[in-house]
């Protein structure tokens, strides 16, 4: 007898994982609505009639945090792409990574509002709670990222035909860069805002480079 063809509610065959391109989606969805809330923190000065102009100016922290987050929302995404497009097909375990480094990409909102607050005529503790906070947060996704990282390059059998060695030698080099780097903005902010917001843009401009593709 023939098998019957799969309907709209039917379930993955055991064992053969959800399509890479269902992960990508789905992260991309999740990327995209993050993106869109940062915007949300830049409000409308309230009161400002006859100086909307010096209102406006006087919110560039918010611009600034908005602007960081932004870039780092986009470089997780480029990345994201990058690595995903390595891949034939999936695992239970590579999804789980994958949420996982959903996780503090989703909470970003929260640290960066705390940065547009507090990084401006703020009491210096407050200063350094919120550059500690946006700084683990950036951390957290430094570190889910690698780890999924690296737990991709340990299953070949989930690679794309050509993924050589070569290839992911360099983005490996290339990731673990980012994965010090965090840290280590991190406890510059600690002395001083302005610096580690140039860090993070610095870091930014560095991952907004090409990754290398699949070619050989």
């Amino acid at each position: 007898m023939d098998e019957p063809l799969a309907g709209p509610g039917a379930s993955t065959p055991r064992g053969l994982g959800m399509s890479v391109g269902r992960l990508e989606a789905f992260s991309d969805g999740v990327f995209a609505i993050v993106i869109t809330l940062l915007i949300l923190d830049i409000k409308v000065p309230t009161g400002a009639e006859g100086h909307l102009a010096a209102a406006l100016g006087q919110q560039w922290p918010q611009y600034v945090a908005y602007l960081s987050s932004f870039f780092i929302v986009g470089i997780i995404w480029l990345n994201h792409h990058a690595t995903v497009n390595l891949l034939a097909r999936t695992d239970h375990r590579l999804q789980l990574h994958n949420l996982l480094l959903l996780l503090p990409v989703s909470v970003l909102p929260w640290p960066t509002a705390l940065l547009a607050e507090y990084t401006y005529d703020a009491d210096r503790a407050d200063q350094i709670t919120t550059v500690l906070i946006y700084g683990l947060t950036s951390t957290a996704m430094a570190v889910a990222f690698n780890t999924m990282w690296r737990y991709l390059i340990s299953r070949p059998q989930l690679h794309k035909p050509g993924v050589s060695p070569e290839l992911l030698a360099v983005r490996n080099r290339r990731y673990n860069l980012g994965l010090l780097s965090y840290p280590v903005a991190t406890a510059i902010g600690l002395f001083s805002v302005p610096v580690f917001l140039g860090l993070m843009f610095l870091l930014a401009a560095l991952y907004l480079l090409p990754t290398p593709d699949t070619r050989s």
